[in-house]
């Protein structure tokens, strides 16, 4: 463009070529990344259905959720792909175990089972042949396995809601449930006998244990690779 004393002068950018060049092309990085951090929250992570996704992984782009989203060199990555991305193909980062393990349910079955045997009659007479039937004025064995089925139930519940240290909680508890219902089952009050709510604190506590030392050695040597 040629002024009036014959100079040049740049012209003006043209507002609507650099709005139409835009709308042609792709969103600028920020966008992008809004656009796509957005679409991930409406996902679920690959590994955990029952999580929402985070991000997407830089590698293979699968949805991620906070607990297997990991930050590398300015990206996220998931457990598959972290070892391309360190440069070490012995590397592999576990995912972090879901509460939907077939072993948690298998710790809140034995665990309502045996909540369900404190709830039932414990002697076939006497004090313990009524509802709550555990729960009697002496101490007995029955009372020992009923205020250890509620710190069952409670360690459960804290080992779905991700506590490590759980597991040794619910082991330790579904032992004492199990060996304090056999102990009543042998040792009733005298002249009395047991009834079936001492049986299904026996099976309970001893589901509830089994399921404490699988997630136990699951916790303490995972799974390598996904």
């Amino acid at each position: 463009m040629v002024a009036d004393d014959g100079s040049t002068v740049e012209a003006p950018p043209d507002d609507d070529a650099s709005v139409t060049e835009l709308a042609a092309g792709e969103l600028p990085e920020p966008d992008r990344a809004d656009a796509q951090d957005e679409a991930a929250g409406s996902e679920r992570c690959q590994h955990h259905p029952a999580r929402a996704a985070v991000a997407r992984c830089a590698g293979c782009d699968r949805p991620l959720c906070v607990s297997c989203a990991v930050p590398v060199r300015g990206r996220v990555v998931g457990p598959e792909c972290i070892a391309d991305e360190l440069g070490d193909p012995e590397l592999t980062v576990p995912p972090e175990p879901d509460g939907s393990h077939p072993a948690m349910w298998v710790a809140v079955a034995g665990a309502a089972i045996a909540l369900v045997g404190t709830i039932g009659p414990w002697t076939r007479t006497g004090a313990g042949d009524r509802v709550f039937g555990a729960w009697v004025p002496s101490v007995r064995w029955s009372v020992v396995a009923a205020v250890a089925a509620i710190v069952l139930a409670v360690a459960v519940w804290r080992l779905g809601a991700g506590r490590d240290r759980a597991a040794r909680l619910v082991i330790v508890a579904g032992a004492v449930v199990g060996v304090a219902s056999a102990l009543a089952i042998a040792f009733p009050p005298t002249f009395q006998a047991a009834s079936w709510g001492p049986w299904l604190g026996v099976a309970g506590g001893a589901i509830s244990a089994a399921a404490g030392v699988g997630i136990a050695a699951v916790q303490r040597d995972p799974p390598q690779g996904v």
